[in-house]
């Protein structure tokens, strides 16, 4: 086992520069480690890990289109229809055509998918509470304020390069 430098964060001797302030870096990092954490999440519901983002975004959003789930989470389309094909097959979601446009599969959850969305939210918040014991209600503000603004910029430069509004789910490293 290798000693670790007094904050923890890196092996003795480890030296890591501009990698501290590297975003592609510290988002892997960081990645790798919730990873970890999520595992007894998912199992605990059953569920695989693109699914409880689907319900989620679903319980968030009743009717929301395939396209939009996939475009939001930066997924590629397919993946998505297989996700909502299994929540569909264990009675969580259900997919209705809408009059006015046969493509469009308007997404909403059953009474089960409804039920497992809140006990799912229930634990989010604990694990949540467990990943962000490091910052105070304030620091929490704050980080998530800055997140959801790269977040946005990141989407409108995506946007601009590719016209549009889902131009890199084909190459999401999930």
């Amino acid at each position: 086992m290798t000693k670790l430098d007094a904050d923890q964060s890196q092996p003795a001797g480890v030296n890591l520069g501009t990698l501290r302030k590297n975003l592609p870096f510290l988002t892997r990092a960081l990645r790798a480690y919730i990873r970890v954490e999520n595992a007894g999440f998912f199992s605990g519901f059953e569920t695989e890990q693109g699914e409880i983002a689907v319900i989620s975004l679903i319980g968030l959003n009743p009717g929301i289109s395939q396209n939009d789930v996939a475009s939001t989470l930066v997924l590629k389309k397919s993946a998505v229809t297989k996700v909502i094909k299994g929540l569909e097959d264990r009675g969580l979601v259900q997919r209705e055509k809408v009059e006015t446009d046969k493509r469009f599969n308007a997404l909403t959850l059953t009474r089960e998918g409804q039920d497992k969305y809140h006990r799912i939210n229930v634990r989010m918040t604990e694990q949540h509470d467990a990943l962000l014991s490091p910052f105070d209600a304030s620091e929490r503000a704050q980080l998530f304020g800055l997140l959801n603004r790269l977040h946005q910029h990141l989407v409108e430069r995506d946007h601009q390069r590719t016209g549009t509004a889902s131009g890199i789910s084909g190459s999401a490293d999930d």
